[in-house]
């Protein structure tokens, strides 16, 4: 993934593993004889997070509690300069042991390690306030270190139950009133509904001398509580439709709370939870939480409500987010057979298949799928149509080229020829390096270009099939005739247009290509020409620029890329997208580095948990020689956004600079294992060089 555009997706996260073999465990704890191969193993069982797990299993123990503490250490002395693991050594001193001087010790060093890490940030300020009482001056100074972790995880996740409860309590301690009551109310505004949560933000008006607050606040609870089952689960969907999942798993809560028989709020809630779990914005670990208590909570139903239809897709669908792939197929498969081959049902099925490399089975489906549609009506067209497709993909990728082109000319025999059939036999021909036969095919009157550009039953030209016209043209080497394409359907300044053939470009990798069609589009908006979109038009200019800049930087005109992203910035000074590409493509030329590194923290800022941009801050602190503040983002991205071949790229790079050569090839081979044409090379360049060490 290139960070560059990587910023536009949602990508955030840590998880930590917990669970490990048994056998392992058991090898670990008997120091059993080892042979050569099984020293490797031992070594293995020397790491951080296999002692760590190890002694996460034991502390569950009571009777093992010295044996559990003693591993909690040996992870710590393994992996120094890990902060979940000195997190996880503190929390066992705090809860098991009492020994609150020696957590807090740790929790201080994570703290130093990982500053914008919310579970450390979180699990310092615990164990700060836990600590036995001192004197005046020291306990403020202990409050003050408490305070200032709990105001940074404000700042990063001002909706964190555990984290902001303690700082209201802390607030509340030093008769803060009005602060403690500010931390409850912004805690609220994430928690809509959250009965608990109300009812101590009326008593921190109160105390805050803030009746006329307080009074709000109570009425908003007793506004819920006359609300009928049926109006809850109603404002639950409509938070929901804005995407305020958390909103509205606080009312179907509440609802469940008051009538926990009630099937259809707590499949509501499963399904809320699902929701939530797959929204932007997600750690690893949370999506995982959430995914995990919609299933829990789907597979509490009765046995009846599970096997309904739509209860069995939604579980299909959390099967599917949560990795278990092969599962989610079997149960999507169920409900493609019992439903006669739903194209919804379809739609769902072949991406987890595609993902597994079932071409053979998504054949069969195209087929089945093609042979009992019912063409004489909408539904079936729609149906055969997404059968042929899939048909002729699935064959085109088992390599039965000629089986796709029988195909889809049976199929023009049957309904007649269209523009679609042509082009799709083309775009066959040319990737099989057929050029002489697409070229042919490109000149049948069926795909004329003046044809294609005269005005459908809706008014308007061929649009899609003039551009993948134009794209197989440049496949095959065809630039003008695909540039001729492109400049007709612009002929008559439409923004929308302009912005359609830029965005085919830019797909295709032809970024220099893209930029006068942007440039033309910007000067029609300036000139008030209408868009025919729903957008305004400063949101638009920013888009146009946003891809402009990148379309500069994609053909190494740097400088006029930043002149567009900071373009981007004047518009909307709070885009975080064009903060990251510009952060990144400077520090990546090593040029305006001080510059670079305050855009990245201030996107970071906007967005903490955005692996690309938490990357991004990494790269640029390597490249001002910062490497062991490096080396902690770096191995943070690769939490949030795990498999990514630049982060792993990057973390092998300060590897390197850091003198260790180990962790560094660990980085580099699992960086090739992904087989990422963006950096395949330079990665087995750089393993190359590690070998001639």
């Amino acid at each position: 993934m290139d960070h560059r555009e990587a910023g536009l997706r949602s990508l955030s996260g840590r998880a930590l593993r917990t669970a490990v073999p048994v056998a392992l465990v058991t090898l670990l704890c008997l120091g059993a004889q080892q042979t050569r191969a099984q020293e490797t193993a031992a070594a293995a069982t020397e790491s951080g997070p296999f002692l760590f797990t190890a002694a996460r299993l034991l502390a569950a123990e009571p009777d093992r509690v010295d044996e559990a503490l003693d591993l909690f250490e040996r992870a710590v002395a393994a992996a120094p300069d890990a902060p979940f693991l000195r997190i996880g050594l503190a929390e066992f001193l705090a809860e098991k042991l009492r020994r609150f001087d020696e957590a807090a010790e740790h929790t201080a060093v994570a703290y130093r390690l990982a500053p914008d890490d919310v579970d450390v940030l979180r699990a310092h300020a615990s164990v700060l306030v836990s600590l036995p009482r001192g004197g005046g001056g020291q306990l403020d100074e202990v409050l003050d270190q408490a305070l200032e972790a709990l105001e940074r995880l404000r700042r990063l996740a001002p909706s964190d139950i555990e984290g902001m409860m303690l700082l209201y309590r802390i607030r509340e301690r030093l008769e803060d009133y009005e602060e403690a009551a500010s931390v409850l109310e912004e805690l609220v505004s994430y928690h809509n509904g959250h009965r608990q949560l109300q009812g101590l933000l009326v008593d921190a008006f109160r105390r805050a001398g803030q009746e006329d607050r307080a009074e709000e606040v109570r009425n908003e609870m007793l506004r819920l509580d006359g609300l009928s089952l049926e109006a809850r689960m109603e404002l639950a969907h409509r938070e929901s439709q804005r995407g305020n999942h958390t909103e509205a798993i606080e009312l179907l809560e509440g609802a469940v709370a008051e009538q926990p028989e009630s099937i259809p709020v707590r499949g509501a809630l499963a399904e809320e939870y699902f929701r939530r779990g797959v929204a932007r914005g997600r750690t690893p670990q949370q999506r995982a939480g959430d995914l995990a208590e919609a299933l829990d909570r789907l597979r509490a139903l009765p046995r009846a409500a599970r096997a309904n239809p739509s209860a069995r897709l939604l579980e299909a669908r959390i099967l599917a987010e949560s990795g278990q792939r092969s599962e989610a197929i079997e149960l999507f498969e169920d409900l493609r057979r019992e439903s006669r081959d739903d194209p919804r049902i379809v739609r769902e099925l072949v991406p987890l298949l595609m993902r597994e490399g079932e071409w053979s089975r998504i054949r069969d489906i195209g087929q089945t799928l093609v042979d009992r549609a019912d063409r004489s009506t909408a539904e079936g067209a729609q149906s055969s149509d997404l059968g042929l497709s899939l048909l002729v993909e699935a064959l085109r990728q088992l390599g039965e080229v000629d089986r796709a082109l029988e195909v889809l000319a049976a199929e023009e025999k049957r309904g007649g020829e269209s523009a679609e059939l042509v082009l799709s036999q083309a775009e066959l021909l040319a990737e099989a390096g057929r050029k002489r036969r697409a070229m042919a095919l490109l000149r049948r009157d069926v795909v004329a270009n003046d044809r294609l550009l005269r005005e459908n039953d809706d008014g308007e030209p061929e649009l899609p099939a003039l551009v993948k016209k134009a794209r197989l043209y440049f496949d095959l080497g065809a630039d003008r005739l695909a540039l001729r394409i492109y400049e007709d359907l612009v002929a008559n300044g439409e923004v929308r247009r302009l912005m359609l053939v830029a965005e085919s470009c830019r797909e295709q990798g032809r970024f220099s290509e893209s930029i006068p069609f942007l440039l033309r589009a910007l000067a029609r908006i300036d000139a008030g020409a209408e868009t025919g979109l729903d957008v305004e038009k400063n949101t638009l200019r920013a888009a146009l620029r946003f891809q402009l800049g990148e379309a500069y930087e994609r053909s190494r005109r740097y400088d006029e890329a930043a002149d567009q992203f900071q373009a981007v910035l004047a518009l909307q000074p709070e885009n975080s997208h064009a903060m990251n590409y510009l952060g990144y493509m400077w520090a990546d030329n090593g040029e305006n580095l001080e510059q670079a590194l305050e855009l990245i923290r201030r996107a970071v800022d906007l967005d903490p948990n955005n692996g690309a941009f938490v990357d991004s801050l990494g790269w640029a602190l390597f490249r001002l020689g910062e490497f062991e503040q490096a080396r902690r983002h770096l191995e943070r991205a690769n939490q949030l956004v795990p498999r990514d071949s630049t982060i792993l790229e990057h973390l092998g790079d300060v590897y390197v600079a850091l003198g260790d050569s180990q962790r560094a090839r660990e980085a580099y081979e699992q960086a090739l294992a992904i087989n990422d044409e963006e950096n395949v090379e330079s990665v087995r360049r750089k393993l190359s060089e590690l070998a001639r060490r």
